[in-house]
């Protein structure tokens, strides 16, 4: 036996996939379609982020009265802040056999004639619905590729750039052969605009994404140095991030460097995103909510590959010359992103705040 087959968690989602559904088909009588569409989009504040033209599009076909989205409990402040009718779906409801079976209830009895996954990948609740046109992403990943046969209508997308999965997304939900260019985001206005202080986000979803403090506390001094009379800001959440943030503060010793890491809000740092003069991090949502509001950002990378690499003029993604680490940090220890130099640093910085070369 394949041993796939022996891995918990997968014979735990089979059995509440299979047991949801089975007590379901008795009250298929009850789930009435009147036109509502449901989206899911439960994954990363990213993969919300980029997405948010095609949402604007699906909109434009199906009406946004009609349109209701499933979101992670954790997101739903996220969706309310684009203008989502939001539906929180918790890990509760997607591990918990009662909890699952409640929640796709409540689902299959919305009235919902069309269900709609824009997800880039594992989708396991499609077969728990019972809505007439469900649309998809065809997935190969074994945790979840018994989902697909649920699908009515289902596509594949190539691991390539994100915004050209977005636009093959589009074109087969909605059936219009769209153009990447018009699939880009522009939220440049919805969470505010202004040009006050330099945001750090000192944070990703990975460490192996993150550069040394002490590092980065050397690249901020530069940033210090050019720009005297503005607050460098650091954004970002949990424990980890706010003792990063910590060593920061204390490594520079500068009043003008404020650790605003779990004091504010979703929306308070993505205003205070939006309202920067400048953007500096890694990948992460919030550099993906630079490149959506077109703030400009020097984003530190290990290397250049990777769906979520944006080669647009006022983000420069900076990777380094060569592999030569300037500091040796057990918490940190990726050799690539610590082998940025203060000097590529000071060149990134000096190209994307040149009003000469930055367009929209």
């Amino acid at each position: 036996m394949d041993k796939k087959y022996l891995k918990k968690s997968y014979i735990q989602e089979g059995i509440n996939l299979y047991l949801v559904r089975f007590i379901l088909s008795f009250f298929k009588s009850r789930f009435k379609p009147t036109g509502k569409v449901l989206i899911k989009s439960c994954d990363g504040i990213g993969d919300v982020l980029v997405r948010t033209k095609l949402m604007e599009e699906i909109e434009k076909k199906y009406g946004k009265e009609n349109i209701y989205v499933l979101m992670k409990s954790g997101y739903t402040k996220l969706g309310d802040m684009l203008g989502y009718k939001t539906i929180g779906y918790s890990r509760k409801d997607r591990k918990n056999l009662f909890s699952r079976l409640k929640k796709m209830y409540e689902l299959n009895s919305m009235g919902f004639s069309t269900y709609i996954n824009v997800e880039f990948s594992n989708d396991i609740t499609v077969g728990n619905l019972f809505i007439p046109e469900r649309i998809g992403k065809h997935d190969l990943d074994w945790q979840v590729e018994r989902n697909n046969k649920y699908y009515t209508k289902s596509y594949t997308l190539e691991n390539n750039y994100v915004m050209d999965q977005v636009t093959v997304m589009g074109r087969e939900i909605l059936g219009k052969n769209f153009k990447r260019e018009e699939m880009l985001p522009d939220l440049k206005n919805i969470f505010g605009y202004g040009e006050e202080n330099i945001v750090i986000a000192v944070g990703s979803t990975e460490k192996e994404r993150v550069c040394s403090p002490t590092l980065m506390s050397r690249y901020l001094q530069e940033v210090s140095l050019k720009y005297p009379n503005k607050k460098l800001l650091l954004v970002g959440n949990g424990e980890r991030q706010n003792n990063y943030a910590k060593k920061i503060v204390d490594i520079m010793n500068n009043k003008n460097v404020k650790n605003l890491v779990d004091k504010t809000s979703l929306q308070e740092v993505f205003e205070i995103v939006s309202k920067s003069y400048l953007f500096i991090g890694f990948e992460s949502g919030l550099y993906n909510l630079s490149f959506v509001t077109k703030k400009k950002g020097v984003i530190l990378f290990r290397e250049k590959v990777g769906p979520f690499v944006h080669d647009v003029s006022w983000l420069k993604i900076l990777i380094p010359k060569q592999k030569k680490p300037l500091v040796e940090d057990k918490d940190y220890p990726n050799d690539l992103i610590n082998s940025i130099t203060i000097e590529e640093f000071k060149e990134a910085l000096r190209e994307v705040t040149d009003e000469k070369k930055f367009s929209y």
